[in-house]
């Protein structure tokens, strides 16, 4: 799982530096959500996630809490987003820039 994480998090990050840069803060949330449920889906069909817990943080920060399966375990995957937040000049929401992305699982929550 260690290994899957981290291509995950090289994945995703890409991803944001490309072709979500300056995606306003409002939509960042479920636009993360869906590129890691994608990530894992088209990368391993053994692994089903289901969302457990999202929370907006701090500003700039989004928190997102997965349960995690395969026929044999059940794991939490947790991924964690800082972005850098820029007013724009319009009242909409800001434009975010991904400054650090961490998605882990905690060996400890490992069930068989």
């Amino acid at each position: 799982m260690g290994g899957l994480v981290k291509d995950c998090r090289a994945a995703v990050t890409s991803s944001f530096m490309g072709e979500h840069r300056g995606l306003p803060f409002d939509s960042v949330e479920a636009v993360l959500k869906q590129e890691i449920e994608s990530w894992f889906a088209a990368r391993d069909k053994n692994i089903r996630l289901s969302l457990t817990k999202s929370v907006i943080g701090r500003p700039g920060e989004v928190l997102i809490t997965y349960l995690g399966a395969t026929k044999d375990a059940h794991f939490n995957v947790y991924v964690g987003g800082l972005f850098t937040l820029v007013d724009s000049s319009d009242k909409t929401s800001p434009s975010s820039y991904l400054k650090s992305l961490s998605v882990s699982v905690d060996k400890r929550d490992f069930t068989r």
